[in-house]
């Protein structure tokens, strides 16, 4: 027996997980969380990105009790049920509306608490404490000054008001990213859903094309969630190295990062835990048949490396990748920013590397909807039709392994920002994955990550250029070839920049 086996037996002893269930798109999981929520009899501790009591109720049980999330969270409070929030802030010259939307948020749940007859709702606005060293700064500071000109600071942007009397201004590279809850530390709600009306949509995508959004999120039992909790009461604490990050746990994976002692010349955070990117790339060391991957982002040379790498030591090895056509800002705003411009560049290469790696093995994809998109229609549009909006984070390695989480490949995910996930080695809970994702996309194609990897990647690119020679409207299902045009017009090489940025 190696060590790694005698590591995994130890993981096996007990079971982390001992309940797993997964949701898929907002149309499943939002009603699913409120059901949980309602259910809590003693406390919900959370940490979002985005957490805005302003959502809509989608339960029959929700909606019994009022309309928005503002209803179900004070008639919990008035039950005796305690709400703990961690809220993402954001670099409030950079991420203006970022920024005000945290505080608008937070201003609802100062109101829920007061007029709680109950139990407390405490949160915050957390702020990730690493900054942007003197020397990039500087040379930053005129592009800088300029957008913090042309802001209009009121109440809803406190950061904004904080800075107006000083001549250095601050810039802000991380964010805390993960979307998780431990309910009666006896439940964990984890993936990559956060809590607004924009991350609604249906698992038909028939919403507006601005308005669709996939995304996984998972609930589960076991000795996982006292692990989920120790990190939501301790994650802040280590960003600002006060304590040391709790040791590594079976199935539960972090990214951590903290501000530097000396930054004088760095952009980037310290990096202090980055078990996510670890355990991709300790999965395709040990990766046999077919890889599967959906996130919003692939951008980690890294990481395409790694994959490509493994390629080459498995000539069995297949991948399926599906990706947004475009990201989000670029493809409903039409941001042609510098940042946008090496995001674009990132991509290119991450896909270049895959593909040079694995050859005929990997087919990438995007999903569009199954309509044509109408000629006033101003956003991206994928082979006629308008986009569907990826943001899920899920890859699948054979039948071994599965990661769900809130990072993106990417740099920023793997490396700065905070974020949190699971890693799951049971067999039925990945096989149960693989066909969620496979029915999800192509309805009733069938698909054995064991068996014949390379059949199945054919079998897929088949399937994408049958889907994309019929007219949108007669498309048997979502997925269509990657176009990488919108990409190649877009990118540009941006020096001395790290790639993690984007």
């Amino acid at each position: 027996m190696t060590d790694r086996d005698t590591a995994r037996g130890d993981m096996a002893d007990p079971n982390p997980i001992t309940d797993f269930h997964v949701f898929w798109t907002a149309q499943e999981a939002f009603p699913e969380f409120e059901r949980l929520c309602l259910g809590a009899r003693s406390s919900v501790r959370a940490s979002f990105r985005i957490f805005d009591l302003d959502t809509p109720l989608y339960s029959r049980e929700g909606r019994a009790i009022g309309k928005t999330w503002f209803d179900l969270v004070l008639h919990k409070l008035n039950q005796g049920v305690s709400f703990d929030v961690t809220l993402s802030d954001f670099d409030p010259i950079l991420a203006t509306p970022e920024h005000r939307y945290s505080w608008q948020s937070a201003r609802r749940m100062a109101a829920v608490n007061e007029l709680s007859e109950g139990a407390s709702f405490t949160f915050r606005v957390a702020m990730h404490p690493a900054r942007v060293g003197f020397v990039p700064r500087l040379a930053l500071r005129k592009r800088v000054r300029e957008e913090f000109e042309a802001r209009d600071p009121d109440e809803l942007t406190p950061g904004l008001r904080e800075l107006e009397d000083q001549a250095d201004l601050p810039m802000v590279p991380a964010t805390h990213h993960q979307k998780m809850a431990v309910i009666d530390s006896e439940i964990l709600w984890i993936g990559g859903l956060d809590l607004n009306k924009r991350r609604y949509d249906s698992r038909d995508h028939e919403r507006a094309p601005e308005q669709t959004w996939q995304d996984i999120q998972a609930k589960l039992r076991g000795p996982i969630v006292a692990s989920a909790q120790q990190h939501l009461e301790s994650f802040l604490d280590v960003c600002d190295g006060v304590v040391d990050p709790p040791p590594t746990a079976p199935a539960f994976l972090r990214t951590i990062s903290m501000r530097r002692q000396q930054e004088l010349t760095f952009i980037s955070p310290r990096n202090v835990v980055n078990e996510i990117e670890q355990a991709h790339l300790t999965a395709l060391e040990e990766a046999e048949g077919l890889i599967y991957l959906e996130t919003q982002f692939f951008r980690y040379p890294p990481l395409a490396n790694a994959l490509a790498k493994a390629a080459q030591r498995n000539p069995d090895l297949g991948c399926i990748l599906v990706v947004p056509a475009a990201p989000e800002d670029v493809a409903f705003d039409g941001n042609d920013e510098l940042d946008a411009r090496m995001a674009a560049q990132k991509e290119l290469e991450a896909m270049r590397i895959l593909r040079e790696g694995f050859g005929p093995r990997v087919v990438v994809a995007s999903p569009a909807q199954k309509r044509r998109a109408k000629e006033e229609f101003s956003g991206a549009i994928l082979h006629d039709a308008p986009i569907i909006y990826v943001h899920s984070k899920l890859s699948l390695f054979g039948t071994q392994q599965a990661i769900l989480s809130s990072a993106n490949l990417n740099g920023r995910s793997l490396r700065w920002d905070t974020e949190a996930g699971i890693h799951l080695t049971d067999e039925t809970h990945v096989l149960m994955l693989w066909q969620r994702a496979i029915t999800h996309w192509f309805g009733d194609m069938i698909i054995d990550p064991d068996e014949e990897p390379q059949e199945s990647v054919l079998e897929v690119a088949a399937a994408l250029e049958d889907n994309h020679s019929r007219p949108p409207e007669r498309r048997n299902h979502f997925l269509l070839p990657y176009d990488s045009t919108r990409a190649e017009n877009l990118a540009a090489h941006v020096p001395a920049v790290p790639d993690e940025l984007v």
